[in-house]
């Protein structure tokens, strides 16, 4: 009997899967988080297999977990230690295998050659494999603690628009603040036990707001590309690598900010990188 592979591309917003028989894309499904950090773990593994299930609904097939081989890039997973929970038994795949995302992602754009990867996604990590074949990073120590992530950013618009609504001014954060809650106190009310995911969906009226002309709004987006351009930097002179990637989905919104020296296209998307993986597991 034939075995699917499956790749997944999980992040801390949602989590996509890529079904494929003998190198043919079946179909895709997408579900919510499966970070184990943000959502816990039982929450993770049910994201991931709802993933699944949606992409082997997509190609019109039933739902055959013991014949899939899965290879999973997740967020949120750090350690040997995380990795071991996330993929241990018992669950239904024939086989599975798991990595943190940004690892994932790294050998997406380089392969196995030296190179620094910057991720903008719900958070913010940089990673680099070094020519001596070290993996270092920065940054990436998961919301509320690391900085240039969209959760990040997110957070910095809802505060923007909450002092300019205190204050009477009429800014464009302030207006679509007005526009979604009764008052100030209605965005603290909400604000308890968010997580991650919940702020970054703030982030873009942060880059609308500065595209409407918000000083404020500029003046942290210039501190963002700094911090990116830091990060990156650091990584390039430690590492000893030329080229730089740059993924997820605030990495147009930087670019539109600043430019990276050695900025590369990735070899592959994440998802074609994690069907790779899970070919190699097929039984």
């Amino acid at each position: 009997m034939r075995t699917f592979a499956v790749g997944v591309d999980a992040g801390g917003t949602s989590c996509r899967a890529r079904l494929t028989l003998d190198g043919t894309v079946l179909g895709e499904g997408v579900a919510g988080s499966a970070n184990p950090r943000q959502v816990g773990l039982e929450a993770a593994r049910a994201a991931l297999e709802a993933a699944v299930r949606r992409a082997f609904a997509a190609a019109g097939l039933p739902f055959e977990p013991a014949r899939v081989s899965l290879h999973a890039g997740v967020a949120g997973l750090a350690t040997e230690a995380d990795i071991a929970a996330f993929t241990a038994p018992p669950h239904p795949y024939a086989a599975l295998s798991a990595e943190g995302d940004s690892t994932l992602t790294l050998r997406a754009f380089f392969g196995g050659e030296p190179g620094v990867l910057l991720m903008l996604g719900t958070g913010c990590i940089a990673l680099a494999r070094a020519r001596d074949g070290r993996l270092l990073r920065r940054n990436g120590w998961g919301f509320p603690l690391e900085r240039g992530g969209g959760a990040d950013l997110g957070l910095e618009a809802l505060r923007l628009g909450l002092a300019a609504w205190e204050n009477g001014e009429d800014t464009p954060l302030a207006a679509r603040l007005r526009a979604e809650f009764e008052s100030p106190r209605a965005v603290m009310d909400w604000a308890r036990g968010k997580a991650s995911g919940d702020y970054a969906r703030f982030a873009p009226l942060l880059l609308e707001a500065h595209a409407a002309g918000d000083a404020g709004a500029a003046a942290v987006l210039e501190n963002w590309a700094a911090l990116c351009r830091r990060l990156v930097a650091e990584l390039r002179a430690e590492s000893a690598a030329v080229q730089v990637g740059v993924w997820g989905g605030l990495a147009p919104a930087l670019l539109r900010l600043t430019e990276l020296e050695g900025r590369i296209e990735p070899r592959m998307g994440p998802l074609e990188a994690a069907v790779l993986e899970a070919e190699r597991l097929r039984v």
